[in-house]
């Protein structure tokens, strides 16, 4: 293995995957090649291979990629070039704010560690961080301040079973997860709710899995529009626990309902790209149509086309609507935001302000699951080894995820 593997597996076990830190890479969608930090709260200090340097609180350190290494300097003067830095926190309070220079990006604040080295032609920049604290900060994330506590704690046991049913997901770019939606949108501290984080540590460890002791898929949405889709109609694959539910609670709320008007032109040229002839639509009510519950398909002369099609093709906000034509313009009413999929995010606040406890706002959304401590959930992980083939598995004791 090169220099390269060597280190970043080095990083990972040194860290210990299965422990109570987690690696997400910041700014992970950015060709990072400059960065500026300043520690703001806590205690730092700077890791080399040369030795430590105590860092100041405000003071301002900049990391350029130079070829495969990084300069560090701070206002004044290079503080040295080196493979591999790592900003370690001495508190249990440190926070550091990060400021890309080269591209230009908003700074953001983190708690816990950093550690920084070249990879991809670009400076990777890795947050360590404790798993609550990063659960706490995606929940803000994800579902914004001033919600209920039981709310809080519902979206907790989401992000914790995606986050430790995808450890691996960057495993060979030497990181856990990164700060993108297709992990978790991680933004680091926003306002660092107390109340989330507190929320986060009630349910601390515990996360939602199927009849094998699966981690589930933990989909959720923003509002359903009354009623929640099957899984089966959105992706290409079925969830027994992701099944259609109605959901009275989200009815009300600000992004239960929406309206589209598109022209019967364009209707036509989307039909007709899905193989519809609508020359022989003599009456253009033929287009309308009502459904009562949500639907997954329209239907058109005999022909059933898939509903998330169109959501896809005119950017709708969701795959449920109905379909009215007024002379040349077709007026899609539509409900919910989202895929429709899993837990309705407005329904479960709603559940929570009417006294719901996070476990039954759980199995409404989800059918068939259990809330369980990772203690109980038998893991398989991939070695990481790159001498071994892929298909190769060593099996983790699963405590080993909580000590």
């Amino acid at each position: 293995m090169n220099r390269i593997i060597l280190s970043v597996l080095g990083f990972l076990l040194s860290t210990n995957i299965y422990s109570q830190k987690v690696g997400i890479s910041l700014f992970n969608d950015l060709n990072l090649n400059t960065v500026l930090i300043t520690p703001t709260e806590g205690s730092y200090k700077l890791i080399t291979a040369k030795g430590e340097i105590k860092l100041l609180t405000d003071q301002i350190i900049y990391l350029s990629k130079i070829g495969d290494s990084i300069l560090v300097r701070d206002a004044n003067s290079n503080l040295g070039t080196w493979a591999r830095v790592s900003i370690v926190g001495q508190t249990e309070e440190d926070v550091i704010r990060v400021k890309p220079i080269l591209p230009s990006f908003p700074a953001r604040k983190y708690n816990d560690n950093l550690s920084f080295y070249v990879e991809f032609n670009r400076l990777m920049t890795i947050n360590m961080i404790d798993r609550e604290k990063y659960i706490a900060c995606v929940v803000e994330a994800e579902a914004g301040p001033n919600r209920e506590e039981e709310f809080y704690k519902a979206q907790s046991l989401i992000a914790r079973t995606f986050a430790m049913g995808h450890l691996e997901k960057h495993k060979g770019e030497g990181f856990n997860l990164c700060d993108g939606t297709h992990c978790q949108a991680y933004k680091g501290i926003i306002g660092f709710d107390r109340s989330i984080y507190e929320a986060t540590l009630a349910t601390e460890g515990e996360v939602i899995v199927d009849t094998s002791k699966q981690f589930i898929t933990a989909a959720f949405h923003s509002n359903c529009g009354g009623f929640t889709a099957n899984s089966q109609d959105v992706w290409l694959t079925s969830k027994p626990y992701l099944v259609s539910v109605e959901d009275k609670y989200c009815t009300s709320s600000r992004n239960a309902s929406w309206e589209v008007t598109i022209t019967l032109r364009n209707w036509k040229i989307f039909l007709q790209s899905k193989g519809v002839d609508t020359t022989l639509i003599a009456d253009v009510k033929q287009y309308s149509y009502k459904p009562k519950f949500r639907p997954a398909y329209y239907p058109i002369l005999n022909q059933k086309i898939p509903m998330t099609q169109f959501r896809s093709y005119f950017g709708l906000r969701s795959a449920y609507f109905s379909v009215q034509v007024h002379k040349n313009e077709v007026r899609l009413n539509g409900r919910g935001y989202g895929h429709g999929v899993g837990l309705c995010q407005e329904g479960a606040m709603q559940m929570a302000m009417r006294g719901w406890k996070y476990d039954k706002i759980i199995y409404y959304y989800y059918k068939g699951v259990r809330i369980v401590n990772i203690a109980e959930v038998a893991l398989s992980t991939p070695i990481i080894d790159g001498d071994f083939d892929k298909k190769d598995t060593v099996k983790v004791d699963a405590v080993k995820i909580i000590q």
